[in-house]
C-alpha cells in the first residue's frame, strides 16, 4: 500500500522493526529466556525511557529502583492497551508467559554501551524476584 509500511514479528524473542530519527519500535515475543524461572539479571537504560505495550498474553515487569544495584523490587502485571513507561536509570526486567507479545519503544541507540546489567547470584534471587503468584 502506498505511504504505509506494515511490519510483523512472530518468532520468539526481540526484533527492532522501525527506526526513525532517535527512536525505535520493536516487538518482543515470549521465549524461554523470559520465563519467570529463567530471570537472571536486571538492566537499566541510562539514555532513554522504555515504553512497553502488552499486545497479547501475560507479561510483567519487575522494577528495582535507581540505586547502584536493584533493590526493594516490585512486580507489575501488564494490562492490554495501557502504556508502561520505565524511566531512564530504573532497574527492570521482564518476564513473559508463553504466548506473550509486547511492543517496545525506546531510543534507537539503546544497547549494552548505555544499559548496564546486574546479574544476580542465586542466593539473591528470593530477595530480588518476589513470588509472582502464577
Amino acid at each position: 500500500m502506498e505511504n504505509l509500511q506494515i511490519f510483523t514479528h512472530d518468532e520468539p524473542g526481540y526484533r527492532p522493526l522501525i527506526d526513525y530519527g532517535s527512536w525505535r519500535v520493536a516487538l518482543l515475543n515470549a521465549c524461554p529466556m523470559y520465563l519467570p524461572e529463567h530471570i537472571t539479571y536486571f538492566d537499566k537504560h541510562l539514555e532513554t525511557d522504555e515504553v512497553f505495550i502488552l499486545l497479547s498474553g501475560s507479561c510483567g515487569i519487575l522494577l528495582g529502583g535507581q540505586g547502584e544495584k536493584p533493590y526493594n523490587t516490585s512486580c507489575i502485571w501488564l494490562c492490554p492497551g495501557k502504556l508502561y513507561n520505565v524511566p531512564a536509570g530504573t532497574w527492570h526486567t521482564l518476564f513473559m508467559m508463553p504466548g506473550g507479545k509486547l511492543a517496545v519503544i525506546e531510543n534507537r541507540n539503546t544497547g549494552i554501551a548505555n544499559s548496564p546489567r546486574y546479574y544476580f547470584e542465586e542466593s539473591e534471587r528470593l530477595l530480588l524476584i518476589p513470588s509472582l503468584s502464577l
